[in-house]
């Protein structure tokens, strides 16, 4: 309602519908800070039937037919890992690949679990666009990597503009 009463307001009351806009921005911010809030408690079902692997193979699946880049998945065996570490993980790829596919126009974007030495890794690697961690304004990267400390882990983010980016997730299980 701010907003239709914003874009009323816009011909004959500019400074009245700036700061409509402004309610506008900051109910929406608001919203989105609590939506983000209940997702980060939610365990995808998927989890509780399949595992991180195969509900990660299945999410990575999809993302290829809906996208133009190649999304793949490899995996390698794992070890039984608690509640925590998988949804972590898990949310920490499904982050990881929207923003490549969303703002990377990357043309393949590869995921990759492994286990080693008592250390679970994701990587997520795309040879899109890259970016300029320092001018990185987004939430996705702080979302990631306070998943990843909430376990435990280490989340390390390497990018180049022009070559790409390349997300880790180390985590001790």
């Amino acid at each position: 309602m701010s907003a239709q009463a914003a874009g009323a307001m816009l011909d004959k009351a500019p400074d009245k519908a700036a700061a409509e806009l402004e309610r506008v921005q900051r109910l929406a911010g608001e919203a989105l800070s609590e939506l983000r809030a209940v997702i980060v408690e939610l365990r995808p079902a998927e989890l509780d039937r399949h595992g991180l692997s195969e509900t990660l193979r299945k999410h990575v699946r999809l993302l290829d037919r809906l996208h133009p880049a190649v999304v793949t998945f490899e995996c390698a065996e794992l070890p039984p890992l608690g509640s925590p570490v998988e949804v972590a993980v898990l949310r920490v790829a499904q982050e990881a690949l929207h923003n490549a596919l969303r703002h990377s126009r990357a043309e393949t974007v590869s995921v990759r679990l492994s286990y080693a030495g008592g250390r679970l890794e994701l990587v997520v690697r795309d040879d899109g666009d890259g970016f300029e961690q320092a001018e990185s304004r987004g939430l996705g990267l702080a979302s990631m990597r306070d998943r990843a400390e909430a376990v435990g882990g280490e989340l390390s983010v390497e990018s180049v503009p022009g070559i790409g980016t390349t997300v880790r997730v180390e985590v001790s299980v």
